[in-house]
């Protein structure tokens, strides 16, 4: 017994699968030495794979619905434009594999996988929602395909229902709601996944990309039961969904600490604006500076000689509500006490953001 670069070790048993394709069965790989079987574009639903050794299989546009890789060493194999429609990989070594352009929602993962430096980002969504029966009503319905015969086209799977090893599926068209949240569920998959692989910059990614597909989904989330639902009134449906969007906006959901310094550099140009035009228009508001040694202060306006003052005081109220120097008056009290308080809270969120990012590293 051997020990593979992967870190597995070689306990396989080779297999001289039929000639034709057709002729394969989804039992008959299970435990195998695979390495290096070429299953590109072939209907495999429901195969199973479990404990074998795929070292460098290519499974590129392949059905995959249903099968099972559960304890398989993957390492470095090719899942590019493969159909996982339910697949089971818990417990599997992915390390190296590439999942560009699969299909990929309703993957399983029911215990930890190695997924070191896989490609599992760049996923895509079936034009068509699909859906699996197993005791139809009515088989004629859906065309028999074979196990093993080969796809011409896989992006074509899912515009008629068909049948293959027993298994049913069915297409209908998703709205983009519904669109939205699968690419929700599935970025929130590889959080855990990146989670238990201790790989916390990537988590922090697929957290921000699943709170951005949900917010674009519109579902809102129960505490309760943790379940999505849409039975919430249309009003309070368009509260919620507004404030995701200012919350993606301003801080990225709490994990993007370039948005949260964009948005105090945008709330400081926005006060120093409010403040320069408030002093030059309304008498009763303003503010005035007291100089050392002086015993009035002087106002700052908005002549050039001042526009350095008030810049400096829009400076001093982003962390401090009471200023020695500078006197808010009239307007410019509550007008900077709220300035104060946003700034306040964009800057604890920064911190918390750089934290975990400092920590996710």
């Amino acid at each position: 017994m051997s020990i593979s670069e992967s870190g597995h070790t070689d306990r396989g048993v080779s297999l001289d699968l039929p000639r034709n394709p057709e002729r394969w069965r989804p039992e008959m790989f299970r435990g195998r030495d695979l390495r290096g079987r070429d299953f590109q574009r072939r209907y495999l639903v429901g195969a199973d794979f479990s404990g074998s050794d795929c070292r460098g299989c290519d499974f590129s546009g392949s059905d995959l619905s249903l099968a099972k890789f559960t304890g398989a060493d993957l390492y470095k194999t090719k899942f590019v434009g493969s159909i996982l429609y339910a697949t089971e990989f818990g417990s599997a070594n992915l390390t190296r594999s590439n999942l560009d352009g699969a299909f990929i929602y309703g993957f399983l993962f029911s215990s930890p996988s190695v997924i070191t430096y896989a490609s599992l980002q760049k996923f895509r969504l079936e034009e068509r929602r699909r859906s699996t029966l197993f005791k139809p009503e009515n088989e004629t319905e859906y065309e028999k395909r074979k196990f093993g015969r080969s796809i011409s086209d896989p992006d074509a799977l899912c515009r008629s229902n068909y049948r293959v090893n027993g298994n049913c599926f069915s297409f209908r068209e998703p709205d983009n709601r519904e669109a939205s949240l699968q690419r929700a569920q599935i970025f929130n998959i590889l959080k855990r996944l990146y989670r238990e692989n201790h790989d916390g910059r990537a988590a922090l990614e697929c957290h921000f990309w699943s709170r951005h597909h949900l917010t674009r989904s519109r579902y809102r989330r129960t505490v309760l039961t943790a379940q999505f639902h849409d039975d919430e009134p249309p009003v309070r449906r368009r509260h919620t969904t507004v404030l995701s969007y200012l919350a993606e906006f301003v801080s990225g959901y709490g994990v993007r600490p370039r948005r949260m310094v964009r948005s105090l550099a945008l709330l400081f140009a926005v006060f120093f604006l409010s403040t320069f035009l408030l002093v030059n228009v309304s008498s009763g508001s303003g503010v005035t500076y007291q100089e050392p040694g002086a015993t009035v202060g002087r106002e700052i306006g908005g002549n050039g000689a001042d526009l350095l003052s008030l810049a400096q005081f829009a400076a001093l109220s982003l962390v401090s509500p009471q200023l020695n120097q500078f006197s808010p008056y009239g307007w410019m009290i509550p007008l900077s006490l709220l300035y104060f308080a946003l700034s306040a809270c964009l800057l604890a969120l920064l911190f918390s953001s750089l934290f975990v990012t400092i920590l996710s590293e």
